[in-house]
């Protein structure tokens, strides 16, 4: 199978609400910069729910976060212009398994700045995500947030995922998506 390219047709202009412009698209490696400074405000308890610790990524953490293979994982942001430059609000990426047998089924993650969270934009993100792994082959999409973390359980449940706790770690909750269209 031939390498994808950027996959431009994922680009959309949205708009908030109140009519605050937003740029979907998939991240670039150019978006190095603006990423990291995304990461870098982040609050402490929203970088603690995105990593489920303290920890704040590393410099080849981003690295890798912006350098995407896309024959295989997807990273979304949406962004904005704040005072004439672009702004990133958000971000969420899915990565597939890497043997045949775990190709269709992908991780997720989700972050929002917390200047844009409760504004529409984490769902808006995630649908578009969810239809991007779809079109891809993706048969599942499966992930881990903390018990606590009552903006994503509520996310996961309005657009349809189950919910577990998890047996092993009753701090975590397991969310998963079927996008099968036989829903197994």
């Amino acid at each position: 199978m031939p390498a994808l390219g950027y996959p431009s047709h994922l680009v959309e202009d949205w708009q908030l609400a109140d009519g605050t412009p937003v740029r979907i698209r998939p991240i670039r490696a150019e978006d190095l910069a603006m990423h990291t400074a995304f990461v870098g405000g982040l609050s402490d308890k929203t970088g603690y729910h995105r990593l489920l610790s303290p920890r704040k990524p590393q410099p080849d953490e981003l690295w890798r976060m912006t350098h995407i293979d896309y024959d295989r994982e997807l990273a979304l942001i949406a962004t904005t212009e704040v005072d004439g430059a672009e702004q990133q609000m958000g971000v969420v990426r899915y990565v597939r398994g890497d043997t045949p047998e775990t190709a269709t089924t992908a991780e997720f993650a989700i972050v929002i700045a917390d200047a844009w969270q409760h504004r529409g934009v984490a769902a808006k993100l995630m649908r578009k995500l969810i239809d991007a792994a779809r079109v891809a082959g993706v048969k599942q999409l499966a992930d881990i947030t903390l018990y606590d973390n009552t903006g994503m359980l509520a996310l996961a449940r309005k657009l349809g995922f189950r919910l577990q706790r998890d047996p092993g770690n009753p701090n975590v909750t397991r969310l998963r998506l079927s996008l099968d269209a036989s829903g197994d």
